[in-house]
C-alpha cells in the first residue's frame, strides 16, 4: 500500500505526535484544545500555524492546518459536509500558487467523497437539458464526475514542475503506506495515481455509455511496454476518462523509463495491466492479461513486485477454477518474496486453495424410499457423520425457524458437538488433486428411530470446534406428511396430515402450533386434531405460525412458518410471463423471447390465457435506457414472440425485457463479453495392446477387434 491523502475532511485528530519543528509548541496547543473539546480555541491556534508555514514554504503543514481549520469550523457552525468544499474553494484564492496542485487534489477528493455519500441521489437524477448551475448539490451524475475529473486535471497541469518535487516533502499531509517512496517518488507520481484511481472507479461505468472510446482486449493495453508507449489512441471526444487514463499511464511510464527509476516504472506498468483488465472488453481479455502478467513477473523476477504480479495471475486462474495452476504460481510468488505484500497475498491464496471444506444437504424428512445425503467437499478424503437426537419442543425458541444452520446460537452448536449421538458412521470420499469442489451422495441410514435429529458432518472424526468445519442440517425421521393449504383462505389456515408412503389421510392426528409474539419470540399456541379425512383447520389467529403433527409415535413439523389471520382477499390480475432462449448473450447477438399473457384469479381458482391482446415490449439496458420496443398481438393461446439485438457499445450487465403497455410482466437477461469454455478429453492408454482375433459366424469368418 502506497501513501494516500490524509484529509482533515475525514480525520480530525491530534497532530503534535506527527508534526514537529519550529511550530511544535503551537501544535501541542492545538492538541490540548482538541482534548478539552474546545474547537474555537483550536481554530485560533491553527491560524498562526498557517501563516508561519506559508512564510517558510512548509506548504504541506499549511494545508493540513487549513483543512483542519475548515473541519473544526464545520463542527462549530453545524455545517453540512458540502460546506467544507465551499470554504476550501473560497480560501484557495488567497493561497500561494505552489499549493494549488494539492488543493485541487484535495477538492477532487472532496467532491468524490460527497458523491459517494450521496450516490443514491445522483444515480436517481435524470440528466437535464439545461446546463447545471453553481450549486453542486443539485448536479446530475455526469456533472459531478466531470468536476472531479477537472480537479485532478488541474492538479496535474504542470507535470514538469511536479516531477521536481520529492513526495517526502509532503509527508505532513500524506498517510504513510507500507511500501517505500521509491514506488512513487515524486509529487507527480502521487497525484497521477490519485487521478488514475478515480478514472478506474466503477462509478465511471454509469456514464461510460456516453464515452465513444471503447478499450478492447486486443488493443496494446496488454502489450509489452515498448508497444504500449508507441500506441496513440484517439477518440472523437477529449473528455473520455478511459482515454485520459491511458494517456496518463503512458506519461508515467515514459517519465520513469527516461529517468531510469525501475521500481516506479514497474509499479506504474503493473497498474496499467490492472486498469486494462478492469476496463477492456473482449473474449480474449483474461488470456492476454495473464500473458502480460507472465512477462511482467519474469522481467522483474529479482524484485518483490513480481510477487504481486504472480498473485494477480494466480487470482485469475483461481476465478476460472484452475486451482492447480493458480496454486503453483502463487507458491512461487510466496517462496520468492515471503515478507512482501505480494508474497503474503500469494501465501493467503495458497491457504485458501488448500483449505478443507464440507457442506451437506439432504431431504428434510427421512422415510421410504431412503433419501441421499449429498456431500459437497474439497481437499478431504473421508467424512464422518453423527445423528444427534434433539427435543423439537425446545427447537422453535432456540434457533431461527428457517435460518441457515450457521446462524444457530453458539450454545446450540456447542451442545450438539458435545451430545451423545444416536448413530455415528463414516464414508470414504474420492480424493481430488485439482483442489476443486466435488459432490458425492450416500444413502441415509435406515435404522434411526422416529424423531427429530441434527445430522452433523465433519472431516475430523473428533468433531472438534477449532480448526475444523462442521456442517449441520436438521431432519425428521417420520412416516407422516403435512400439507398446508395457502392462498385464498386468508381468514384461517387448513391442512392435511397424511401417511408419507401411501398418501392416505390420517384421522385423529394431533396438530400443535407455535406463534411469534410481538417481540418475535415463539410461544406455544392452539392445538387441534384431524378429522376422518385427515384435515385440520385453525381459525383466524396470530400470523407467522409453525405447525407440528404427531400420531402413533411419529412427529413432523412444517418446514417454515405460515402467515395467516387477515381478511385480505386477492383480486384477479393480468400478467405476462416471459421466456428467453438463453440467459446470457454477447453484444450483437439476437435475444429471442416468447411471452404468455394470463388472467389469474386465485380466489375463484380461475386461470386463463388472454387472446387478441395488444402488448408492447421494451428492452432496457443497465442504465434503464430504452434500447428498442416491439408491439405484438397475442394469438388464440395468449402467446407472443419476438426478438431484440443485444446492444453493442453500451455498458454490459443485466438488461430487462418488460411490458410497457398491456398485461404487466418482465424478465432479465445478461449481456456480457464472455469466453466460450474449452474442453480437452484425454484417453488413458489400455493396459494391454489391441490384437486381432478370428471368430466363426453363421455364413463364414468374421474379424473382430478385442482389447
Amino acid at each position: 500500500m502506497t501513501k494516500s491523502l490524509l484529509l482533515a475532511f475525514l480525520i480530525a485528530g491530534t497532530l503534535a505526535s506527527t508534526l514537529c519543528g519550529t511550530r511544535s509548541d503551537q501544535w501541542e496547543r492545538v492538541d490540548g484544545a482538541l482534548r478539552d473539546r474546545l474547537p474555537r480555541t483550536a481554530i485560533e491556534h491553527l491560524e498562526p500555524i498557517v501563516a508561519g508555514a506559508i512564510e517558510e514554504g512548509a506548504y504541506a503543514e499549511a494545508l493540513r492546518a487549513i483543512v483542519m481549520t475548515i473541519t473544526l469550523e464545520g463542527q462549530v457552525h453545524g455545517g453540512r459536509p458540502e460546506e467544507k468544499i465551499l470554504r476550501l474553494e473560497a480560501r484557495m484564492a488567497t493561497l500561494p500558487q505552489e499549493m494549488e496542485p494539492l488543493l485541487h487534489a484535495i477538492l477532487g477528493h472532496g467532491y468524490w467523497e460527497y458523491f459517494q455519500q450521496n450516490r443514491w441521489r445522483f444515480l436517481q437524477r435524470t440528466r437535464t437539458a439545461e446546463p447545471p448551475g453553481e450549486d453542486f448539490t443539485t448536479w446530475d451524475l455526469p456533472r459531478i464526475l466531470a468536476e472531479v475529473d477537472r480537479r485532478f486535471t488541474a492538479a496535474l497541469a504542470d507535470p514538469e514542475a511536479l516531477r521536481e518535487v520529492p513526495v517526502s516533502e509532503f509527508d505532513a499531509l500524506l498517510q504513510k503506506g507500507t511500501v517505500p517512496d521509491t514506488y512513487r517518488p515524486t509529487l507527480y507520481d502521487f497525484l497521477a495515481h490519485e487521478a488514475l484511481a478515480f478514472y478506474a472507479a466503477g462509478e465511471q461505468a454509469a456514464v461510460r455509455v456516453e464515452d465513444p472510446f471503447r478499450l478492447t482486449a486486443d488493443s496494446p493495453v496488454f502489450a509489452p511496454l515498448e508497444e504500449f508507449l508507441a500506441w496513440e489512441p484517439e477518440s472523437p471526444r477529449d473528455d473520455s476518462v478511459t482515454l485520459k487514463a491511458i494517456r496518463l499511464y503512458r506519461e508515467l511510464l515514459e517519465f520513469h523509463r527516461t529517468e531510469g527509476n525501475r521500481v516506479a516504472l514497474a509499479d506504474a506498468d503493473l497498474g496499467r495491466l490492472v486498469f486494462g483488465v478492469n476496463t477492456a472488453v473482449g473474449p480474449e481479455k483474461n488470456e492476454r492479461y495473464v500473458a502480460a502478467l507472465d512477462r511482467f513477473a519474469e522481467a522483474f523476477a529479482d524484485h518483490e513486485i513480481s510477487a504481486r504480479a504472480r498473485f494477480l495471475w494466480a487470482q485469475v486462474l483461481a476465478e476460472e477454477a484452475d486451482f492447480s495452476a493458480a496454486r503453483r504460481i502463487a507458491v512461487r510468488g510466496a517462496e520468492a518474496f515471503p515478507e512482501s505484500i505480494g508474497g503474503i497475498r500469494c501465501a493467503n491464496l495458497v491457504a485458501q486453495i488448500e483449505a478443507k471444506s464440507v457442506d451437506i444437504t439432504t431431504e428434510r424428512v427421512w422415510n421410504e424410499p431412503s433419501p441421499d445425503i449429498r456431500v459437497t467437499y474439497r481437499n478431504i478424503g473421508e467424512i464422518h457423520f453423527r445423528a444427534v437426537p434433539y427435543e423439537f419442543d425446545d427447537y422453535p425458541g432456540t434457533v431461527p425457524w428457517h435460518g441457515h444452520p450457521s446462524s444457530y446460537a453458539r450454545e446450540i452448536r456447542t451442545a450438539l458437538l458435545a451430545a451423545e449421538p444416536a448413530k455415528a458412521w463414516s464414508e470414504a470420499l474420492t480424493r481430488t488433486g485439482d483442489y476443486r469442489e466435488r459432490t458425492e451422495r450416500f444413502a441415509a441410514p435406515g435404522d434411526l428411530d422416529p424423531g427429530f435429529y441434527f445430522i452433523l458432518a465433519s472431516p475430523d472424526p473428533r468433531f472438534t470446534a477449532r480448526d475444523n468445519q462442521v456442517s449441520v442440517v436438521p431432519v425428521w425421521v417420520s412416516d407422516l406428511a403435512v400439507v398446508i393449504r395457502t392462498g385464498s383462505r386468508r381468514e384461517g389456515v387448513e391442512g392435511l396430515v397424511l401417511a408419507a408412503e401411501s398418501g392416505e389421510p390420517i384421522a385423529g392426528a394431533a396438530v400443535h402450533s407455535w406463534t411469534r409474539d410481538n417481540e418475535g419470540v415463539p410461544r406455544p399456541g392452539d392445538s387441534t386434531r384431524t378429522d376422518e379425512d385427515g384435515r385440520f383447520r385453525f381459525e383466524a389467529a396470530p400470523r407467522r405460525t409453525l405447525f407440528l403433527a404427531e400420531h402413533n409415535g411419529h412427529r413432523l413439523a412444517t418446514a417454515r412458518d405460515h402467515w395467516y389471520g387477515g381478511s385480505y382477499r386477492e383480486r384477479p390480475r393480468q400478467q405476462t410471463v416471459f421466456f428467453t432462449d438463453r440467459a446470457l448473450y454477447r453484444p450483437g447477438q439476437t435475444i429471442h423471447y416468447k411471452g404468455i399473457s394470463l388472467r389469474v384469479d386465485r380466489e375463484g381458482d380461475d386461470y386463463r390465457t388472454l387472446a387478441g391482446r395488444n402488448v408492447t415490449v421494451a428492452l432496457r439496458d443497465v442504465n434503464g435506457d430504452e434500447v428498442g420496443r416491439r408491439t405484438h398481438r397475442t394469438n388464440d393461446y395468449g402467446s407472443l414472440s419476438g426478438s431484440f439485438t443485444a446492444p453493442d457499445g453500451r455498458i454490459t450487465g443485466t438488461m430487462t425485457l418488460s411490458v410497457i403497455s398491456g398485461p404487466s410482466g418482465a424478465t432479465s437477461v445478461n449481456v456480457e463479453e464472455y469466453k466460450r469454455p474449452r474442453f480437452r478429453v484425454e484417453l488413458e492408454a489400455p493396459d494391454t495392446a489391441a490384437r486381432l482375433d478370428e471368430t466363426v459366424g453363421l455364413t463364414g469368418k468374421a474379424t473382430a477387434y478385442t482389447g
